[in-house]
């Protein structure tokens, strides 16, 4: 039988789904190939893509179903990327596809008799069109520490679910060395609440506090305690050396804050499902984190939040973002497929 192949289907809203994919590919000891169409610009080495077109068109006819999540009509560039995955699949058969995340793909790719493992997210996803995804798939996989779960998870969900703790860039890197007085605030690229003239407001408010800002937030006015330092490819210096960095509530931000051991502050930015709240709130129940619900506080909440955030212990989370987080989660991809297609993996 040919050697046993893995595709993995990346989402194209925000980065963090092409920076998990990436952790992941590297861990794995099968062909890899990415999959979607905004994939990241450079891959490791022995890492495939297959670049898909967008699934958006003008004049394209949107109706809603209790159990598919988008299914228009009238758009050419979906006809084509359901076309190349199925060649994909009969091209790389004995193959598993990794699906990061899309309803519609990963019932696709089992209608093609392809094994599926689903990547979870947080939030309350116990909709007709998830549950069909997570029954059908082979297994699932949570890029989260199992603590993180929400309490209210049904258990068959919890039994199903392999959690391979948070995904970093800097994983068992230095520990944070923070200067004191120094705030990081990082913008992503998901789409943010959080605006230069609030950024501007809450330096006003805290001025015994110097303010660096990362991101491709449009930058406002300068002032003595802050400087805009626009997108920065690594930010882990930047992050080591703040003694608060405040952020999303997304799991890369948020993992990679945890494996630094920043003191930090999760502000939930506005995503389907409620995935963000519902991590922000996690993050507060279990004291590693200061998360907040509700979007970017005004300026005069900023001083306490601050205070709140030096209270915390930034030990009590790093071993929740280890270097063998992609690896738990790679072994769960081969061993699904070698369960699934009777293949052995080397």
């Amino acid at each position: 039988m040919p050697e046993p192949q893995v595709g993995y289907y990346v989402h194209h809203h925000g980065a963090g789904h092409g920076v998990r994919a990436m952790h992941i590919a590297q861990a794995l000891r099968v062909p890899v190939a990415l999959i979607g169409s905004q994939l990241p610009g450079e891959l490791p080495a022995g890492v495939q893509r297959l670049q898909l077109p967008g699934d958006t068109a003008e004049g394209m006819h949107v109706e809603r179903f209790d159990v598919m999540h988008y299914a228009p009509l009238a758009v050419d560039g979906i006809r084509e990327r359901m076309a190349m995955l199925a060649q994909w699949f009969a091209e790389h058969w004995p193959c598993l596809l990794v699906v990061d995340v899309s309803v519609e793909i990963a019932l696709f790719a089992r209608l093609c008799a392809v094994p599926v493992v689903y990547v979870r997210q947080h939030g309350p996803r116990d909709d007709a069109a998830h549950r069909l995804a997570y029954d059908s798939a082979s297994a699932l996989l949570a890029p989260y520490p199992a603590e993180m779960e929400a309490p209210d998870t049904p258990q068959w969900l919890r039994d199903k679910t392999t959690y391979s703790g948070w995904l970093s860039r800097f994983a068992d890197a230095p520990s944070a060395a923070p200067q004191t007085g120094q705030v990081l605030i990082i913008t992503g690229h998901g789409g943010t609440g959080l605006s230069a003239a609030l950024i501007e407001a809450v330096a006003r408010q805290c001025p015994e506090w110097q303010f660096r800002v990362a991101g491709g937030l449009e930058p406002g006015m300068a002032a003595s305690n802050l400087q805009w330092l626009g997108p920065l490819r690594n930010p882990q210096e930047e992050m080591r050396n703040a003694e608060v960095v405040v952020g999303s509530a997304s799991d890369s931000l948020v993992g990679e804050a945890a494996s630094l051991g920043c003191r930090y502050i999760a502000v939930a930015e506005d995503r389907p499902f409620d995935e963000q709240r519902l991590q922000a709130r996690r993050l507060n129940q279990l004291n590693v984190a200061i998360g907040l619900e509700h979007g970017w506080p005004a300026a005069p909440q900023w001083p306490a939040l601050f205070e709140a955030a030096l209270r915390l212990d930034p030990g009590r989370w790093r071993d929740w973002a280890d270097s063998a987080s992609a690896g738990r989660a790679a072994r769960l991809i081969e061993g699904t497929m070698a369960r699934m297609i009777k293949s052995p993996v080397v």
